[in-house]
């Protein structure tokens, strides 16, 4: 088999009832162009394994697995999986989804390949129950708003409306990119996109290519108290390599509104404990070039102690 051009990314523990329809979907895909599977399994004590094999064995060249001995939870089985993926292009399809769209990667790595300057390529979702029965999502639908492309990265600093089983992006752009694998967080797919961001643009596929699943064993039913502290403090952590590769590579002036933004995340980037004193060092020696004005400063302070203020009456 060559190389392949696109390598697709499947982390997976315990998914018995929906693997086979993640794997389907992705084999199901009409390309020009070789692509490779690659399904990390996270010690599944369930048959998941057992399928996931069974596919690599009836389709030998297209799809390998990885059954890695401990148990490394959802961003350390992302970063070893991620490291087995040599295309060009990846895409994500979590084990509980279902690409729908044959077309969906042909169409997304055809765009990346005539548009050098965008770096990932994103959709719409449908959401489905446990039982394949399609369910009304207000999260998505809160999401829905967001969706938008070009130069997102301000728009991504205010929410992830990126859904992780859409995407197909340049593996270049996450070289040097470290995910942290401890368990107590969840969000290494926000981070990922935020990274991409700054320092690429992001491309809309305004139709639905994927069927989003939700059930109760998926990550967003099942974090706990200390994995959603976790994601606050890992993203604080990875905002400061974000807000410097943006720094980095941004070549265009900024609208006050946007100044604004990124000053505000700086601010909090020096003040929240998260990072080094190096980290926060640099940050401080970046900010002048970003400062959005007076009166800019005055609402950013006013609405810190209105913050602050909330937060202590919520505690009492």
């Amino acid at each position: 088999m060559k190389a392949p051009l696109i390598s697709v990314c499947m982390i997976c523990y315990n998914v018995e009832p929906f693997i086979g329809d993640a794997i389907e979907g992705v084999l199901n895909q009409k390309t020009d162009y070789p692509v490779e599977l690659v399904i990390g399994d996270d010690c599944s004590t369930d048959q998941t394994l057992l399928i996931a094999n069974e596919y690599a064995a009836k389709y030998p060249g297209r799809i390998k697995v990885l059954a890695f001995k401990d148990n490394l939870g959802i961003a350390g089985n992302t970063a070893r999986t991620l490291e087995e993926c040599n295309g060009k292009y990846v895409a994500i399809c979590d084990s509980d989804d279902v690409w729908t769209d044959p077309l969906k990667l042909q169409k997304q790595v055809d765009f990346l390949e005539h548009n050098p300057d965008f770096g990932i390529v994103y959709s719409d979702v449908k959401t489905i129950s446990e039982k394949n029965i399609p369910i009304p999502d207000p999260d998505i639908e809160g999401l829905r708003p967001f969706y938008s492309e070009g130069e997102v990265f301000f728009r991504l600093l205010e929410c992830n409306f990126i859904c992780n089983s859409t995407t197909v992006y340049r593996r270049e752009l996450l070289e040097g990119h470290r995910i942290d694998p401890s368990r107590n967080y969840f969000v290494q797919d926000y981070i990922m996109w935020l990274m991409i961001s700054s320092r690429s643009k992001v491309h809309y596929l305004p139709e639905q290519t994927t069927l989003y699943r939700k059930h109760s064993r998926s990550v967003t039913n099942s974090g706990s108290d200390i994995k959603r502290r976790g994601n606050k403090n890992m993203f604080q952590y990875y905002l400061y390599h974000a807000v410097a590769n943006f720094d980095r590579f941004n070549t265009r002036a900024l609208s006050e509104p946007e100044r604004t933004i990124l000053f505000r995340k700086m601010i909090s980037l020096i003040y929240r404990r998260p990072g080094t004193l190096k980290m926060k060092l640099d940050i401080l020696g970046r900010m002048p070039r970003y400062f959005p004005g007076v009166g800019a400063l005055l609402r950013i302070g006013f609405s810190k102690v209105l913050h602050r203020l909330h937060w202590k009456e919520s505690v009492v």
